[in-house]
């Protein structure tokens, strides 16, 4: 520390806090409150604690709310754990997992060989005395010759000159979605033909009179209206419109009736 005439003042002393001491409940915090919503897991009793007991029952799988299963907050029992490396076959053989043979052996599928450590060194400096292209060549002189493959003659095939099968099958499904085809139009054009019933000439000369006379009474009031040369109101222009629309559709619908035969559908 560095001299200071700093260091001549009297320093102040404060007097030290009065450290209070902590609250502490007489109530054990392991155990939940009565009638506890907190932490639950089950919709059937949704509280915990209901007896409002502060001692841990003794029994440990007993609830102190009575409920099936442990408790979240209870002190369970300790449970002796395994610890890594005791996991032996002899232990899984007296609980009965497993049974050992009689020559106390073990089978196991074939495995892939094992990685190389890392401090695995291959070994250097090995040769072989053997001469590879003498060994080759001797190989291919004492070899018999191989013979020349001819090239087949395909005139001779058992199928030579046939249709093949995938072609007769094919042809066999285009005739048969045929025949379903013209079987299907004709089923319809029956049914058809059984709905249509001809008109008997007595009706349709009935028929025939109607219309004309509608027509006649359409054009009289056309004709009516067809001196104005000037339309003033729309009304009027529409009502000509519909007269001529009227006039056509009984024209076309007389004209359909003047033939021989006239069918009508169900």
């Amino acid at each position: 520390m560095q001299e200071s005439i700093y260091n001549l003042i009297p320093k102040e002393k404060t007097p030290p806090k009065k450290v209070t001491k902590l609250y502490k409940s007489t109530i054990p915090g392991t155990i939940a409150p009565t009638g506890s919503t907190f932490g639950t897991q089950s919709l059937i009793i949704p509280v915990t604690n209901l007896n409002g007991s502060y001692i841990i029952q003794p029994n440990r799988f007993r609830s102190e709310s009575g409920i099936l299963g442990k408790s979240k907050n209870q002190k369970l029992a300790p449970i002796k754990h395994r610890h890594m490396g005791n996991n032996s076959l002899d232990i899984w053989a007296e609980k009965g997992s497993i049974h050992r043979s009689v020559d106390l052996g073990h089978q196991h599928s074939a495995t892939k060989p094992q990685i190389p450590k890392l401090d695995d060194k291959p070994i250097m400096g090995l040769k072989q005395h053997k001469n590879f292209i003498a060994t080759n060549a001797i190989d291919v002189i004492l070899a018999n010759p191989r013979r020349k493959q001819s090239e087949p003659d395909w005139t001779k095939k058992s199928a030579y000159g046939k249709v093949p099968p995938y072609l007769t099958q094919i042809k066999d499904t285009l005739k048969e979605q045929f025949y379903e085809e013209q079987y299907r139009k004709q089923l319809e054009q029956q049914e058809q033909d059984n709905k249509l019933q001809q008109m008997p000439e007595d009706e349709l000369e009935q028929i025939r009179q109607g219309l004309k006379k509608k027509y006649d009474e359409l054009n009289y009031q056309y004709q009516q209206q067809t001196h104005c040369r000037v339309f003033g109101t729309i009304g009027v222009k529409r009502r000509k419109e519909n007269y001529e629309k009227e006039l056509i559709q009984l024209e076309q619908d007389i004209e359909k009736l003047n033939k021989k035969y006239v069918f009508i559908q169900h």
